[in-house]
């Protein structure tokens, strides 16, 4: 069976000005859900509905295929069903989702679960996800309970409420009834996280506070390995996965120090004869985007002249990035490694990339000696190299890098007790 997934985006919004695209933890917020989406093995094709060229060009470095839609629908008078089969008439599927970008926390397995249960019943054409919550609830005459015996909260009835998050329904529904709701549906129960609706200011501050919760648990782990990696081995795995992650020739001004995060890009290129040279300045706009354990990656089109020094080193401390590479020259190295900032880099040179060069792009893909890079792709670095991991294969390289971990050690211990080499190879296996 096809299964083919939307997230409607459009441009404008009127509660909070223009939601979709806004920074939710260094990041827009249409992002979590279309690489959410993106990454499920069980959605054949995802599509991106937007009238907004602006949405579309920030949604370049995600895989997706994109949907421009008639200005007409882009407004508050077309309602979810409308909307729903207008993206549904233009692709031929069995089965269609729509996720929303204002529920950034639903998970993968919910929208699978979802998926699955259309597929193995026909008793049920659609499914939408909801919050259950026992609530003592108050109309206009006042409460909706005993008023002369409160009851406990336990016996109270579920109030069944629509997260306005996930619909997902069969083909007859979505072309025929031209709905994204059937008559048949199945109310999925959301977990308290995935039923948080971003639609006005205070909304979009709790879901920051509970994405920057989320990122401290990933920042928390990242450390925790980067104290137990090395480029080294790493490199070694990506070679048995047969993957080019690795980047060398770069310097570490501070050798002793290992950095693990994800990457936010930026690309400096070659300025044309004549033109404005104060464009090189719109890359301070790319702080905007840096949180904390952000790695700050640099692809400079005139290696030769140094970009990234003094400044630039408080501002990225300041935003809370953990280091610095850059594809060429940087410069003010002492200054920068008595801040205690790693930075990477060909070499140290006093003249500046000002009035040689402008800014590109800000977090799209990059390229370091034939390595391409995307913002928020996983990078470790040391004195010896920077890895940079593949995200489809992040999880496996983690775990091949704890069994690699595990293995040394016993490898050693073997060692330590004067064990044949041939033992060990026997034991363990080539190293």
């Amino acid at each position: 069976m096809k299964v083919v997934a939307f997230l409607p985006a459009k441009g404008t919004s009127s509660r909070i000005e223009s939601k979709n695209i806004k920074l939710l933890d260094g990041k827009p917020l249409f992002h979590y859900t279309l690489e959410k989406l993106h990454q499920c093995t069980f959605i054949d094709e995802v599509y991106l509905d937007s009238e907004s060229d602006e949405i579309f060009e920030s949604a370049t470095i995600i895989d997706h295929i994109p949907l421009k839609r008639d200005p007409k629908y882009a407004n508050n008078k077309t309602d979810g069903h409308l909307l729903f089969y207008n993206e549904a008439r233009q692709v031929d599927a069995d089965i269609y989702i729509q996720v929303l970008c204002t529920s950034p926390f639903i998970k993968k397995s919910t929208i699978e679960k979802g998926v699955e249960i259309l597929k193995k019943s026909d008793e049920y054409d659609s499914v939408v996800l909801v919050k259950k919550e026992k609530q003592y609830r108050w109309d206009a005459q006042g409460p909706l309970y005993g008023v002369d015996h409160i009851p406990n909260s336990v016996d109270l009835e579920d109030t069944v409420v629509e997260t306005m998050g996930l619909y997902i329904t069969n083909k007859k529904v979505a072309l025929e009834d031209k709905k994204r709701i059937g008559k048949k549906p199945y109310l999925l129960e959301a977990e308290p996280i995935e039923a948080i609706d971003v639609n006005v200011q205070k909304d979009f501050e709790l879901a920051s506070y509970i994405m920057a919760g989320i990122r401290e648990k990933e920042r928390e782990s990242f450390r925790h390995y980067s104290r137990l990696f090395s480029s080294p081995m790493l490199s070694d795995i990506l070679d048995d996965f047969g993957l080019d992650g690795y980047i060398g020739g770069l310097y570490l001004n501070l050798p002793s120090k290992k950095i693990m995060g994800r990457a936010k890009t930026l690309k400096i290129r070659a300025l044309k004869e004549g033109e404005d040279f104060t464009g090189i300045y719109d890359a301070l706009d790319s702080y905007k985007t840096i949180v904390p354990n952000d790695i700050i990656v640099v692809e400079n089109e005139v290696p030769s002249y140094a970009y990234f020094g003094n400044l630039n080193a408080n501002l990225a401390i300041r935003a809370g990035a953990i280091g610095t590479i850059v594809g060429g020259m940087t410069r003010d190295s002492a200054e920068v490694s008595k801040m205690d900032y790693p930075v990477f880099a060909t070499g140290n040179i006093a003249q500046d990339v000002r009035k040689r060069a402008t800014t590109e792009s800000i977090n799209q893909q990059i390229q370091i000696n034939n390595v391409k890079i995307k913002p928020g792709d996983l990078i470790f670095g040391d004195s010896e190299g920077i890895v940079v991991f593949p995200r489809k294969y992040e999880a496996e390289i983690i775990n091949s890098a704890l069994e690699v971990i595990k293995k040394e050690s016993n490898i050693i211990s073997d060692i330590l007790y004067n064990n044949d080499t041939s033992n060990i190879v026997n034991n363990h296996g080539y190293f």
